[in-house]
């Protein structure tokens, strides 16, 4: 086995530990800042650091909530919570999510195994000479079969060193423009999202999870220069949380939302908008990291 894969699992067996702990931690009443803080520190204390932020989004919210520096949400009494995380073991990314039932409700449970379901299926394929949209095809039967539909502005996407979305794109349908043939050497997050709504996502106004993107030289004071190299020094170009700016310690907390909005507008920092479904009905999500090793064998690095 190569470098490579091995650090691919590495990183995989950190974030497999993490999701053990979230099913742990997610319990009605329970803080979604304490739990990302510690599902989040799990990854690293199992030798492997962040690739982005710990998603935790409820519901209609398909992607993209982040606890917050000081945030007061708390699992509800019942719903979907969709937990996303990712890891890397240098620079190679992993990248997996699961759906908690909060209650075990019969109806919600459905769209837990249609998304889980979708994601098996598309495992199973994953083999050299296969073409993504044949993924999509997988995915989408399955999901439909339960009576739901994916979502289809959605999708798994291609894992290279230190980017997390490079490149190919997986569908979660079957969408013949991405007709990319797998081969040995590839990674991938696959992650289908099960529906009753329409299958679109659109933007929410809030944005939680950040990313660091391109220095720029003109118009820049000392100050800013001086946190704009704390950014690509500490998160590369990786996403990454306010919560992390307050443990790197290189801001002033009372400055940290500032100085986001600032670099966003001069195109320094990028910003992650939450998604939600378009017609604010229930979604669910499954997402694992798979490797093709140079013997053509697939490997789920991030299975518990």
């Amino acid at each position: 086995m190569n470098e490579k894969i091995e650090c691919y699992i590495k990183a995989g067996k950190a974030l497999a530990a993490a999701k053990q702990l979230a099913r742990k931690l997610v319990k009605p009443g329970a803080s979604f800042l304490e739990i990302g803080n510690k599902c989040e520190e799990e990854i690293r204390n199992q030798g492997a650091e962040l690739s982005f932020p710990i998603n935790m989004s409820l519901d209609e919210i398909a992607a993209h909530y982040s606890p917050s520096i000081d945030d007061k949400t708390i699992v509800p009494e019942k719903g979907l919570l969709k937990i996303d995380m990712g890891s890397h073991y240098n620079g190679y990314i992993s990248d997996s999510a699961i759906t908690i039932n909060i209650d075990g409700d019969p109806k919600l449970e459905t769209y837990v195994n249609a998304a889980r379901e979708g994601l098996n299926a598309a495992i199973e394929k994953f083999k050299p000479g296969v073409k993504l949209y044949e993924l999509g095809d997988a995915i989408a039967n399955k999901i439909i079969s339960y009576g739901l539909r994916p979502i289809t502005n959605l999708g798994g996407h291609q894992l290279e060193q230190y980017n997390l979305h490079a490149g190919n794109f997986i569908p979660n349908f079957k969408d013949k423009s991405h007709n990319y043939t797998l081969k040995p050497g590839d990674a991938y997050a696959c992650e289908p999202f099960a529906t009753s709504g329409v299958g679109k996502v659109v933007n929410g106004k809030d944005a939680y999870i950040f990313r660091f993107v391109k220095k720029k030289k003109k118009n820049i004071s000392y100050e800013h220069l001086n946190y704009m190299n704390k950014f690509e020094q500490h998160f590369n170009h990786l996403p990454f949380s306010p919560r992390w700016i307050i443990r790197e310690g290189f801001i002033p907390k009372n400055k940290i939302d500032r100085i986001l909005n600032i670099f966003i507008r001069k195109g320094i920092i990028d910003k992650y908008n939450v998604l939600i479904e378009k017609t604010a009905e229930p979604v669910s999500q499954f997402e694992h990291t798979i490797v093709i090793d140079e013997d053509g064998r697939s490997i789920v690095t991030t299975k518990e």
